[in-house]
């Protein structure tokens, strides 16, 4: 269905009230086409055209980022991996060192390049996976400690106090290279034209500064990182942080009541379906533990 979309939310009412959906299937049924949508007429439809309008952009972008870490935080660091594709970042010594590099990213594997030295045969450099270290990292750094890490072979990594990933055993002195695997979670308005570390391409380059702004074709763009029959737990927990944000901040009173009791509703009916594609994507994927 043809939609104007000026840059804001009041995009064409694909379908009408809730129930009626532009795409002709129904959510949770197992029929429902997980692509190829247009992201904020979708969000109406779930949340209803009666309430849709009380909500921004601000508001409705700032419901899809959380809802896309509450998901995304629920699959393992490999499924998240398998489904960034082309589109994960990796980062060599020059980057992943810097300050606060971390802030806003999930890591996901963190590899360490042995030198010529420390290879057996001193002919060849490979990398190693990294596990997340469990200590206090202080004690890696202590040659009269039992956790001093010198194994260029099991090598460890952990976020040092400046917010950058530390690898150790250290190269001589400097931090050795390494790759490090991570994806940086989707936020409006900031794109690789203002940071190049960034996962999701959502500035204003591309004129995706906006959920509002996100055409089908485009809709991918906010999905990296995550499988594809993913995407109907994410609008509807952006539907449902939308419904409970409200509620939580506007007090009942007389005059309420009527738009109080329809958002009770559409709660209910969100969280319940949001439920129901959360047991399938777990019993799929399973929940983070690596």
């Amino acid at each position: 269905m043809a939609t104007t979309n000026t840059g804001g939310n009041t995009s064409t009412n694909p379908g009408s009230d809730l129930g009626t959906s532009p795409y002709q299937d129904d959510v949770g049924s197992g029929s429902f086409g997980y692509v190829g949508k247009i992201p904020i007429e979708f969000i109406e439809f779930l949340i209803g055209t009666e309430i849709f309008t009380l909500f921004g952009d601000t508001m409705i972008n700032e419901a899809f980022e959380n809802a896309f870490r509450e998901t995304s935080d629920a699959f393992s660091d490999a499924i998240i991996l398998e489904n960034l594709g082309g589109s994960y970042g990796y980062l060599t010594s020059d980057k992943y060192s810097e300050t606060k590099f971390t802030y806003g990213k999930r890591i996901l594997r963190v590899l360490r390049q042995n030198t010529t030295a420390e290879d057996s045969d001193g002919s060849a450099q490979y990398y190693w996976p990294c596990r997340k270290d469990s200590i206090t990292p202080e004690l890696h750094e202590n040659p009269h400690s039992i956790y001093f890490e010198n194994d260029p072979f099991d090598p460890t990594w952990h976020v040092n106090i400046t917010g950058a990933v530390s690898i150790r055993p250290k190269n001589s002195s400097v931090e050795p290279t390494g790759k490090v695997y991570y994806m940086s979670y989707p936020r409006f308005g900031l794109g690789t034209e203002s940071n190049e570390l960034q996962t999701h391409n959502l500035g204003t380059l591309n004129g995706w500064h906006n959920l509002s702004l996100i055409g089908a074709t485009d809709e991918d763009e906010i999905f990296h990182g995550v499988p594809n029959n993913a995407r109907v737990a994410i609008y509807l927990g952006t539907a449902l942080n939308l419904c409970s944000g409200y509620l939580s901040n506007h007090v009942q009173d007389d005059e309420d009541v009527e738009l109080i009791q329809l958002f009770n509703s559409q709660v209910e009916w969100l969280a319940g379906k949001k439920a129901a594609e959360m047991k399938m994507l777990m019993e799929q994927y399973g929940i983070k533990n690596d």
